[in-house]
Protein backbone atom coordinates (compact mmCIF):
# COMPACT_ATOMS: atom_id res chain seq x y z
CA UNK A 1 0.00 0.00 0.00
CA UNK A 2 3.27 2.19 0.49
CA UNK A 3 3.93 2.10 -2.74
CA UNK A 4 0.83 2.78 -4.35
CA UNK A 5 0.64 5.90 -2.28
CA UNK A 6 4.07 7.04 -2.99
CA UNK A 7 2.68 6.86 -6.61
CA UNK A 8 -0.32 8.71 -5.73
CA UNK A 9 1.61 10.78 -4.07
CA UNK A 10 4.10 11.14 -7.25
CA UNK A 11 1.19 11.79 -9.74
CA UNK A 12 -0.35 14.73 -7.69
CA UNK A 13 3.23 16.66 -7.06
CA UNK A 14 3.57 15.99 -10.93
CA UNK A 15 0.18 17.01 -11.78
CA UNK A 16 0.35 19.76 -9.28
CA UNK A 17 4.09 20.66 -11.33
CA UNK A 18 2.53 20.66 -14.44
CA UNK A 19 -0.82 22.82 -13.21
CA UNK A 20 2.06 25.00 -12.18
CA UNK A 21 4.00 25.18 -15.17
CA UNK A 22 0.79 25.66 -16.86
CA UNK A 23 -0.17 28.65 -14.94
CA UNK A 24 3.11 30.27 -15.53
CA UNK A 25 2.83 29.90 -19.20
CA UNK A 26 -0.66 31.58 -18.97
CA UNK A 27 0.46 33.84 -16.56
CA UNK A 28 4.00 34.59 -19.11
CA UNK A 29 1.38 34.75 -22.15
CA UNK A 30 -0.73 37.33 -20.66
CA UNK A 31 2.38 39.84 -19.67
CA UNK A 32 3.45 39.56 -22.67
CA UNK A 33 -0.04 40.60 -23.79
CA UNK A 34 -0.23 43.62 -21.15
CA UNK A 35 3.64 44.89 -22.54
CA UNK A 36 2.54 44.20 -25.71
CA UNK A 37 -0.81 46.87 -24.96
CA UNK A 38 1.49 49.03 -22.72
CA UNK A 39 3.85 49.39 -25.79
CA UNK A 40 1.01 49.90 -28.53
CA UNK A 41 -0.51 52.34 -26.13
CA UNK A 42 2.76 54.34 -26.02
CA UNK A 43 3.03 53.99 -29.55
CA UNK A 44 -0.15 55.74 -29.83
CA UNK A 45 0.65 58.49 -27.48
CA UNK A 46 3.89 59.18 -29.22
CA UNK A 47 2.24 59.50 -32.27
CA UNK A 48 -0.49 61.58 -31.31
CA UNK A 49 1.70 63.70 -29.60
CA UNK A 50 3.96 64.01 -33.42
CA UNK A 51 0.70 64.46 -34.50
CA UNK A 52 -0.20 67.78 -32.20
CA UNK A 53 3.55 69.10 -32.50
CA UNK A 54 3.51 68.98 -36.27
CA UNK A 55 -0.01 70.87 -36.27
CA UNK A 56 1.59 73.52 -33.50
CA UNK A 57 4.36 73.91 -35.75
CA UNK A 58 2.24 74.72 -39.01
CA UNK A 59 0.23 77.23 -37.16
CA UNK A 60 3.63 78.54 -35.88
CA UNK A 61 4.85 79.05 -39.68
CA UNK A 62 1.26 80.80 -40.68
CA UNK A 63 1.49 83.21 -38.50
CA UNK A 64 5.21 83.90 -38.66
CA UNK A 65 4.64 84.50 -42.90
CA UNK A 66 0.93 86.43 -41.63
CA UNK A 67 3.49 88.70 -39.69
CA UNK A 68 5.78 88.70 -42.51
CA UNK A 69 3.09 90.05 -44.58
CA UNK A 70 1.69 92.40 -42.83
CA UNK A 71 5.05 93.80 -41.02
CA UNK A 72 6.06 94.43 -44.83
CA UNK A 73 2.52 95.74 -46.08
CA UNK A 74 2.17 98.17 -43.33
CA UNK A 75 6.36 98.78 -43.21
CA UNK A 76 5.45 103.11 -43.73
CA UNK A 77 2.78 102.98 -40.85
CA UNK A 78 5.06 104.50 -38.36
CA UNK A 79 7.24 107.32 -40.54
CA UNK A 80 3.34 108.15 -42.37
CA UNK A 81 2.12 108.60 -38.88
CA UNK A 82 5.22 110.91 -37.57
CA UNK A 83 4.32 113.14 -40.85
CA UNK A 84 0.96 113.65 -41.19
CA UNK A 85 1.45 116.81 -38.64
CA UNK A 86 4.40 117.97 -40.70
CA UNK A 87 2.12 117.72 -43.71
CA UNK A 88 -0.79 119.02 -41.66
CA UNK A 89 1.25 122.34 -40.86
CA UNK A 90 1.81 122.84 -44.67
CA UNK A 91 -1.50 123.05 -45.89
CA UNK A 92 -2.48 125.41 -43.48
CA UNK A 93 0.96 127.75 -44.74
CA UNK A 94 -0.83 127.21 -48.27
CA UNK A 95 -4.25 128.57 -47.06
CA UNK A 96 -2.11 131.87 -45.69
CA UNK A 97 -3.16 134.51 -48.27
CA UNK A 98 0.40 136.40 -49.68
CA UNK A 99 1.51 139.23 -51.83
CA UNK A 100 4.69 140.25 -53.92
CA UNK A 101 6.78 138.46 -55.70
CA UNK A 102 8.57 136.84 -52.83
CA UNK A 103 5.84 135.88 -51.25
CA UNK A 104 4.45 134.05 -54.32
CA UNK A 105 7.85 132.34 -54.52
CA UNK A 106 7.90 131.18 -51.36
CA UNK A 107 4.03 130.03 -51.40
CA UNK A 108 4.74 128.09 -54.90
CA UNK A 109 8.11 126.10 -53.39
CA UNK A 110 5.54 125.06 -50.21
CA UNK A 111 2.82 123.80 -52.89
CA UNK A 112 5.72 121.78 -54.75
CA UNK A 113 6.75 120.53 -51.10
CA UNK A 114 3.28 119.53 -50.79
CA UNK A 115 2.86 117.89 -53.84
CA UNK A 116 6.14 116.02 -53.19
CA UNK A 117 4.46 114.59 -49.88
CA UNK A 118 1.20 113.57 -51.66
CA UNK A 119 2.79 111.32 -54.06
CA UNK A 120 5.19 109.75 -52.06
CA UNK A 121 2.57 108.95 -49.21
CA UNK A 122 0.21 107.94 -52.63
CA UNK A 123 3.20 105.60 -53.80
CA UNK A 124 3.09 104.13 -50.05
CA UNK A 125 -0.60 103.08 -50.37
CA UNK A 126 -1.58 106.01 -48.23
CA UNK A 127 -4.65 108.21 -48.96
CA UNK A 128 -6.56 110.56 -47.76
CA UNK A 129 -10.01 110.04 -46.10
CA UNK A 130 -12.77 111.51 -47.73
CA UNK A 131 -15.51 112.69 -45.29
CA UNK A 132 -16.95 115.69 -46.37
CA UNK A 133 -20.48 115.19 -47.68
CA UNK A 134 -20.37 111.70 -46.44
CA UNK A 135 -21.84 109.49 -43.85
CA UNK A 136 -20.40 109.06 -40.51
CA UNK A 137 -18.88 106.13 -39.94
CA UNK A 138 -17.24 106.03 -36.86
CA UNK A 139 -14.42 103.60 -37.69
CA UNK A 140 -13.16 106.64 -40.41
CA UNK A 141 -14.21 109.30 -38.92
CA UNK A 142 -13.84 111.04 -35.08
CA UNK A 143 -16.55 113.33 -34.51
CA UNK A 144 -15.80 116.76 -32.31
CA UNK A 145 -19.40 118.03 -32.36
CA UNK A 146 -22.78 117.56 -33.53
CA UNK A 147 -24.93 120.22 -35.10
CA UNK A 148 -28.73 120.10 -35.96
CA UNK A 149 -29.24 118.96 -39.45
CA UNK A 150 -30.25 122.19 -41.66
CA UNK A 151 -33.70 121.41 -43.87
CA UNK A 152 -32.79 119.49 -46.81
CA UNK A 153 -30.00 118.01 -45.65
CA UNK A 154 -30.00 114.30 -44.12
CA UNK A 155 -28.83 113.83 -40.17
CA UNK A 156 -25.40 111.73 -39.45
CA UNK A 157 -23.75 113.16 -42.40
CA UNK A 158 -20.37 115.15 -42.04
CA UNK A 159 -20.59 118.64 -42.58
CA UNK A 160 -17.23 119.74 -41.99
CA UNK A 161 -14.06 118.90 -42.07
CA UNK A 162 -11.47 120.21 -39.28
CA UNK A 163 -8.79 117.51 -39.53
CA UNK A 164 -7.96 114.97 -42.79
CA UNK A 165 -8.08 111.34 -42.14
CA UNK A 166 -5.59 108.91 -43.81
CA UNK A 167 -6.02 105.54 -44.27
CA UNK A 168 -2.98 103.15 -45.71
CA UNK A 169 -4.53 100.15 -47.34
CA UNK A 170 -7.42 99.15 -45.30
CA UNK A 171 -5.85 100.25 -41.65
CA UNK A 172 -7.03 103.83 -40.20
CA UNK A 173 -3.95 105.76 -39.81
CA UNK A 174 -5.35 108.61 -38.09
CA UNK A 175 -9.30 109.56 -38.21
CA UNK A 176 -10.52 112.51 -39.39
CA UNK A 177 -11.67 115.12 -37.04
CA UNK A 178 -15.25 116.15 -38.40
CA UNK A 179 -18.94 118.15 -37.24
CA UNK A 180 -21.90 115.98 -37.94
CA UNK A 181 -25.20 116.57 -38.31
CA UNK A 182 -27.87 115.35 -36.39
Amino acid sequence: MENHEEKVEDLTNESTESEAVETEEVVTEETVLTKEQELEQQVAELNDKVYRLSAEISNIQKRNAKERQDAAKYRSQSLAQNLLSVLDNIERALQIEVEGEQAEGLKKGIEMVYEGFQHALNEEGIEVIDALNQPFDPTKHHAVQAIPAEEGQEADMVVQEFQKGYILKDRVLRPAMVIVSQ
